[in-house]
């Protein structure tokens, strides 16, 4: 009994042994039978690119690139010098307008200086004509004696002027011969006369232009009467205009 016990443990274990031998020597095949199936598998997913067909295109054109044209130094200095230039132009367009505004404003001044003057003017004559006296007929006839047409081309200030003042004129330079004295020579020589002098009389109270216009006939009595002149119109009424003085100066002897 014991025998075939062992003899039974023993068949076991051989059986046992043979199995395990077995599937030692079988487990490479599958792993080779693994390793395609995953390469099957692999190549089951990859994905195939389709080659194109090749078309036999025509040459295509080159296409260059643009390049910007650089100006050369010469034309780009060129440039900014002929605009400097208009601006220059402009700058002085600009500076001639303001010049023509300034000239326009000194004008419209002046045009108001002189529109105040001849008002101022008017209303001396105004003034003038209201206090003085009615035109003496005697002075008047003087007057266009002496000037001639020449009278008629003054003013209205001139003429009320010369008119209001004539005779002041001759008694101031008459009052002036008296205290200087008759002229020596001409005493000594029993001399006289009466000449006619001229001068511009201008309102700051000064003259010009002084000269002998008709003779006594004597030079000593006429260059007498610039000497007179010199020293009497400093008395003589001043005229609101310049204004042409022209009278007698007379020689008598007592």
């Amino acid at each position: 009994m014991r025998i075939i016990i062992l003899a039974f443990i023993i068949s076991i274990s051989l059986h046992f042994f043979l199995f395990k031998t077995y599937k030692m020597e079988e487990y490479p095949k599958n792993t080779k039978t693994e390793e395609k199936v995953i390469e099957k598998s692999d190549v089951k997913f990859v994905k195939i690119k389709k080659e194109e067909p090749i078309i036999n295109n025509p040459v295509e054109k080159k296409v260059e690139p643009k390049v910007e044209s650089v100006k050369p130094k010469k034309e780009i200095v060129k440039k900014e010098v002929i605009q400097k230039e208009i601006q220059k132009k402009v700058d002085n367009t600009k500076k001639v307008d303001v010049v023509k505004s300034k000239d326009l404003q000194k004008k419209i001044l002046n045009e108001q200086i002189v529109n105040k003057e001849e008002s101022l003017q008017d209303k001396t004559l105004e003034n003038f004509l209201s206090q003085k006296e009615p035109v003496n007929k005697e002075i008047l006839n003087e007057l266009q004696k002496l000037y001639g047409e020449e009278y008629d081309k003054f003013t209205k200030v001139q003429k009320a002027y010369l008119e209001k003042n004539l005779s002041n004129f001759q008694t101031i330079t008459q009052r002036v011969l008296t205290r200087l004295g008759y002229p020596p020579l001409a005493a000594k020589l029993k001399i006289g006369g009466v000449n006619v002098i001229e001068f511009m009389f201008h309102p700051d109270g000064s003259i010009t232009n002084l000269r002998v216009i008709s003779s006594s006939g004597y030079a000593v009595l006429d260059d007498y009467s610039l000497e007179l002149i010199e020293i009497a119109y400093k008395d003589y009424p001043k005229p609101q205009t310049s204004t042409k003085l022209r009278f007698n100066v007379q020689y008598r002897l007592y």
